[in-house]
């Protein structure tokens, strides 16, 4: 039997219905659940996790915050736990029947790390048990054909990375919390959090929260006037942007006539360059502009890749490889009701040549529709 484990269930489901020609069957339990199909007369199993499948934590005698120094917190032994029981014992059971695990978690860090995590438990109980990895930057049915064509193996790597990134987060953040909190006494519920990502975001939130407190509004006035011409209407403002009295703006306001004439005219091209390929942050950027939370904004974002919908969303890179053929997506979203005109417009011209942005990596692509 195949085992392939994948880092969240909707991703397990998306490639077992394309594996199998949508012909796989689900088992197992709803917070379980297994996708079951055949293909080439070999069994395959399709599990899908709920990320991080191992948590870590210090060992029981470092637990009394009173008792020991945070600093022997730097050097202590970290283990390794499971983060959901259900699922891990799940995993163990299904690793028991497997001659081969495919890990098919995301291709970055994170994703690297979980499947390291996934050999650990399989190898546990199952030692004879052989691992591959496949790679996907977009759930789609070609790209997940790909991947399962092109087998590859774990980057070990990137998986200590995100193993030393996930220590550090533990030792940065128990030493320092533990430390503030029992220097300022404030033990309990009342302890005080200290994290590598949290603490520099709120002193961020602390700068700005005192611009705002400093800030002085200062009252000023601005002179507009709607003007015909022709049957057609127009905006003209003053050219003083800004009137800081208000004495200037009425007199302003006071010495306007009835009808005005044109005295110049001025004309200037402009060109403005087309965005620079899509990435994590610029993404977040746009959705913020439109006054969506950047959480909701990649739950949407990543409903959509599982959906085989857009690319991997997860991404630093906004240079598009060689090897990504803009003419495919082009094609694949042609139809569309609202980008697809724009789509048919593009693949009237022949030629591609993408913008590039200066982030470079091998990874992922930079965001972009696939169908």
């Amino acid at each position: 039997m195949k085992l392939i484990v994948t880092e969240k269930n909707q991703t397990a489901n998306r490639i077992a219905t394309v594996l199998s020609g949508g012909k796989a069957k689900r088992e197992g339990t709803p917070r379980s659940p297994i996708y079951v199909f055949s293909t080439d007369g070999e069994e395959v199993k399709c599990l899908g996790l709920r990320g991080h499948i191992m948590k870590v934590d210090f060992p029981d005698e470092y637990r009394q915050w009173q008792q020991v120094d945070p600093k022997e917190l730097l050097d202590a032994d970290i283990l390794k736990t499971p983060a959901e029981k259900t699922l891990a014992t799940t995993l163990k059971r299904l690793a028991k029947e497997a001659e081969s695990v495919v890990i098919a978690t995301d291709y970055d860090r994170e994703g690297e790390l979980i499947g390291a995590d996934v050999m650990g438990l399989v190898r546990e109980a199952n030692p004879k048990a052989t691992f591959t990895r496949a790679r996907f930057s977009a759930l789609t049915p070609a790209e997940i054909r790909r991947a399962f064509d092109e087998i590859d193996e774990l980057d070990t790597d990137l998986a200590r990375a995100g193993e030393a990134r996930q220590e550090i987060d533990l030792i940065w953040g128990a030493a320092l919390t533990r430390f503030i909190s029992l220097a300022t006494t404030r033990l309990g519920r009342r302890f005080l959090s200290v994290g590598r990502v949290q603490s520099p975001t709120l002193a961020i939130v602390v700068d700005r929260e005192r611009a705002i407190q400093a800030f002085k509004p200062e009252d000023y006035w601005q002179l507009r006037v709607t003007l015909e011409d022709g049957g057609g209407t127009f905006t003209a403002r003053h050219q003083t942007e800004r009137f800081t009295e208000e004495a200037a703006a009425q007199a302003a306001f006071e010495n306007i006539g009835e009808e005005g004439s044109v005295t110049v005219v001025k004309k200037k091209d402009r060109t403005m360059s087309p965005p620079a390929p899509f990435n994590t942050t610029a993404f977040l950027a746009a959705a913020s502009s439109i006054r969506l939370r950047p959480a909701r904004a990649m739950e949407i974002a990543e409903s959509l890749y599982a959906r085989g919908l857009i690319s991997y969303p997860r991404v630093d890179n906004t240079v598009y490889p060689d090897s990504l053929s803009m003419r495919v997506i082009l094609e694949s979203i042609a139809g569309a009701d609202v980008i697809g005109p724009l789509a048919e417009e593009l693949l009237k011209k022949g030629q591609f040549k993408p913008t590039r942005g200066k982030k470079f990596a091998t990874d992922h692509p930079p965001i972009h529709p696939t169908d």
